[in-house]
């Protein structure tokens, strides 16, 4: 799953790259084409065709973005699962802590990440992975952000599978009274998350 996605990828991304290059040098010749602003022939506006596509660009770059977190919460649940299962049995509290904070170390050094930051992932990888399915097939067809899996994450920590299940089915659930209202181009809430209503930064 992980390497058809990084394909699909890498093959959204160059047409991206190829559009951005295309259209970075518009801009300018668009506006000096047309007089007062005025359209340029039959109705075309090359300036609005120009800034619909820089957002259909980004757009793009979002839906890629979170492919990616996708992918890396994979790598990194992953990587953790194997270093455990590599280590022998902690005999103590500490040992395992230290091991903890072992592979913490490892993930941030190969991200150049605070440590603080690598521990999140893993916190928030293992989660995802484990016990938000929907969660993290969203994230990975880049339906939601990084940002909208993370609240999730936050919005579950506390409750069992199956109060966590039952609130992730209920927010990703398009066909659910007052969901989705919080995930990008849902009505007037999109970019609010779940259960706080606050915006994502």
């Amino acid at each position: 799953m992980v390497a058809e996605t990084l394909e699909a990828m890498e093959a959204s991304l160059a047409v991206l790259a190829a559009c951005a290059g295309h259209g970075a040098g518009n801009v300018a010749g668009a506006g000096a084409g047309s007089v007062g602003g005025a359209a340029d022939s039959a109705g075309a506006d090359p300036l609005r065709d120009e800034a619909d596509a820089c957002l259909d660009g980004l757009a793009g770059v979002g839906g890629l973005e979170a492919m990616l977190a996708a992918v890396k919460v994979h790598f990194a649940a992953g990587y953790a699962a194997a270093a455990a299962a590599l280590a022998a049995p902690a005999v103590s509290p500490q040992e395992r802590t230290a091991r903890d904070m072992a592979v913490t170390a490892e993930v941030a050094c190969v991200l150049t990440v605070s440590e603080r930051s690598a521990a999140a992932l893993l916190a928030e990888s293992a989660a995802l992975t484990t016990g938000l399915p929907l969660t993290l097939s969203a994230l990975g067809s880049g339906r939601i952000s990084w940002q909208h899996a993370r609240v999730m994450c936050d919005e579950t920590s506390g409750l069992d599978p199956a109060g966590a299940a039952a609130l992730e089915a209920h927010f990703l659930d398009p066909g659910a009274p007052f969901c989705c209202a919080w995930l990008p181009g849902r009505g007037a809430g999109a970019g609010q998350v779940p259960g706080q209503g606050a915006q994502l930064a």
